[in-house]
């Protein structure tokens, strides 16, 4: 299975179940995925990298209307999740920012060029500690849950 590396703050919402897009600048077929490996299940793998004031600051206005789910975000420990393997979600399709009336259509979390439509996420109760990579990986770990 492949892993995604991306930040913890947004990994942590698709694992959870909130947000339903992983926004990129590149395409699935720019990195030999193609449509018909869809749905393709992943390992999420955050980055030791912290997001944005502006991307936490836009987490926070999406989730304002769920105060339980911003409370919760708010209490995160994020340093238990930078830098490791922490859940896994499936990719089940991707929409374009070009295509006309998509990013006004399918999701207030679709912010890039490429959108990856994702579900059935988990959040591993113990994330694997591992080095990321640029695009998809193919982790070198036995991942248990």
């Amino acid at each position: 299975m492949k892993a995604l590396s991306g930040y913890a703050e947004w990994f942590w919402l698709m694992a959870k179940n909130i947000k339903d897009v992983e926004n990129r600048n590149w395409s699935l077929a720019s990195k030999g995925i193609k449509r018909s490996d869809l749905p393709m299940r992943i390992y999420l793998h955050a980055s030791k990298t912290v997001a944005s004031w502006d991307e936490l600051n836009f987490i926070e206005t999406i989730l304002i209307k769920d105060v339980a789910r911003l409370d919760e975000f708010l209490t995160v420990d994020w340093s238990k999740y930078r830098g490791h393997i922490i859940g896994e979600i499936t990719i089940i399709d991707e929409i374009q920012a070009d295509d006309i009336g998509v990013k006004e259509a399918h999701s207030k979390w679709f912010l890039g060029k490429y959108g990856f439509v994702v579900k059935d996420g988990i959040l591993y109760d113990t994330p694997i500690p591992m080095r990321g990579k640029l695009g998809f990986f193919v982790p070198d770990i036995g991942v248990s849950k």
